[in-house]
């Protein structure tokens, strides 16, 4: 019997008269009540709205018609009360639970507060989000039905077997099971049956097409990609504490880690200025560790019906943690977070309760998903996620010393299949002082341009020449990155193991500013 079996059972059995099941598993509802009414000696049925009344027989092992008439509030309640020892589910009766229908809402809360009566009915309202009216918010109880786990899908891709009458020997391969964890029970069938249907087989061999039929149902909920990185340890340059830092922490999520006393790692924050490699750190981490990379756009999470962003970022939070182990990614997490303390008055609240769910869950998580979040403007951060408890740690992303110039020059050179050694790495490097990663991959690009621009092979000349026409954002803003080094410096960990350069101002002094640029910043005084 699985958790969310057990815990409808012992509701019901505990003369709770009114739930919420939150899915979008019309089935598996369906499954989880015939074995509690089963399990009771109880009657099922089930309403909507289209089909009226039906009855569950146990002996044909479907739903038969028992009154297809029967489709308003007030005639399904009239049966509640006039009957005994049943279970009924009312499906997608969120609608007439508006401000439009007090009626109904009336009766729920009355079917509810009935606890002193001894009959054995309970009322269960099934609906793919969460959302009640507040006069029912303490009287109804609330029971959202997780992602399948593991042995859930294992049976799913046993029905599929049968279905397509496949003759395996031997055990289902766990990495074929694992591929399809995050989908709901008929998105896992499907997942297996097209690629069945593809290959003519289910094995190991399967596990990519069931990622990219994962992948499309992952995308149609508008706030999570699931992103598959190219991007190695490698392909970022400096950065040694981080790097060092990760290989370390990675291994916590060892099988033997556990045994030894160590928890799950929770996530990082990665602050700094924009260019530094932390987005490319971020989908880094997703090939070092080899964990499926969930990129979420918490910008998308906020929906305009009342509830909806609530339930949105459950639903992201409830994937992330069902394909675990797993790497949550929300780069930019300050442009979300920027309307925490004006969000009573603008938006009743929504943004500090989206965001409040989001922080309780990193403090109170127990599946392992690890959060990497990315922000350039550490003012905007509020003060909840900068403690420790929600990530293990926060590093600060300066920008490259001139090692790490030589570094990121030489990796950009790689890429364009250009030798390093060609190049005087040690000179472009000190002539690029006060560029950030970013930067230095437009220079890079606008040499190689200007060189096949004048037929010749790029040389060192042609990139010194790219510097000198680029101003870096060290020039516009120096304060800031000034006010910004200071505050990491007793509040963040380095993620360099350089020593930063200082910036030199002078030179720069009399370059017009935008007001953006700087001078309304409240690192500046």
């Amino acid at each position: 019997m699985s958790d969310s079996q057990k815990d409808l059972l012992n509701l019901i059995k505990a003369n709770v008269r009114v739930i919420q099941v939150v899915s979008y598993e019309t089935l598996r509802i369906h499954g989880m009540l015939i074995n509690s009414a089963r399990e009771l000696g109880r009657s099922l049925y089930i309403w909507n709205r289209v089909q009226g009344l039906k009855k569950w027989n146990d002996g044909e092992k479907n739903f038969k018609e028992e009154d297809s008439e029967m489709r308003t509030g007030d005639s399904i309640f009239r049966f509640y009360e006039e009957n005994d020892k049943f279970i009924l589910l009312l499906e997608d009766f969120y609608p007439d639970l508006t401000e439009h229908n007090p009626d109904n809402i009336r009766r729920v809360r009355n079917t509810a507060l009935s606890l002193g009566d001894t009959s054995q009915k309970t009322l269960i309202l099934s609906q793919p989000q969460t959302g009640l009216p507040f006069e029912l918010e303490k009287e109804v109880h609330v029971l959202e039905l997780p992602y399948p786990d593991i042995s859930d899908i294992e049976a799913i891709y046993d029905n599929v077997c049968n279905k397509y009458n496949i003759k395996n020997s031997d055990e289902p391969d766990r990495e074929l099971l694992e591929a399809a964890l995050g989908l709901t029970i008929m998105e896992a069938e499907k997942a297996f049956s097209l690629a069945y249907i593809e290959n003519g087989s289910l094995t190991r061999s399967e596990v990519p097409l069931v990622i990219m039929e994962k992948e499309n149902v992952i995308k149609k909920s508008g706030y999570l990609e699931y992103y598959h990185p190219k991007e190695e340890m490698k392909d970022v340059g400096g950065l040694a504490n981080l790097k060092e830092w990760l290989i370390k922490r990675g291994r916590g999520f060892d099988k033997g880690a556990s045994e030894y006393g160590l928890t799950n790692p929770r996530g990082i924050l990665l602050l700094g200025i924009p260019g530094t490699g932390k987005s490319l750190t971020a989908k880094a981490i997703g090939n070092l560790w080899h964990f499926p990379l969930l990129r979420l756009d918490m910008g998308k999470i906020f929906g305009g019906i009342v509830g909806q962003s609530e339930s949105n970022i459950r639903g992201a939070l409830n994937i992330a943690e069902a394909i675990a182990p797993s790497i949550l990614w929300i780069d930019e997490i300050e442009k979300a977070m920027s309307g925490m303390s004006s969000s009573g008055s603008t938006d009743g609240g929504t943004t500090s309760r989206v965001l409040g769910t989001f922080l309780t869950w990193m403090q109170e998580k127990a599946k392992p998903v690890f959060v990497v979040a990315t922000a350039n403007d550490i003012s905007q951060l509020p003060p909840e996620l900068l403690r420790k408890g929600r990530v293990d740690e926060i590093f600060f992303v300066d920008l490259p010393a001139r090692k790490e110039r030589e570094e990121i020059i030489s990796i950009h050179l790689k890429r364009k299949n250009r030798n390093p050694e060609d190049f005087d790495i040690e000179t472009l490097a000190e002539e690029s002082s006060g560029f950030s990663g970013a930067e230095l991959e437009e220079v890079i690009k606008e040499a190689l341009f200007s060189a096949y621009d004048k037929e010749k092979e790029v040389k060192d000349d042609d990139i010194v020449e790219a510097i000198g026409k680029t101003f870096p954002l060290s020039r516009t803003m120096h304060e800031t990155i000034d006010k910004m080094r200071i505050w990491a410096k007793s509040r963040a960990v380095q993620a360099s193991s350089e020593k930063p350069e200082e910036l030199d101002s002078e030179k720069d002094k009399d370059i017009p500013k935008l007001k953006q640029e700087g001078y309304n910043n409240p690192f500046i005084n």
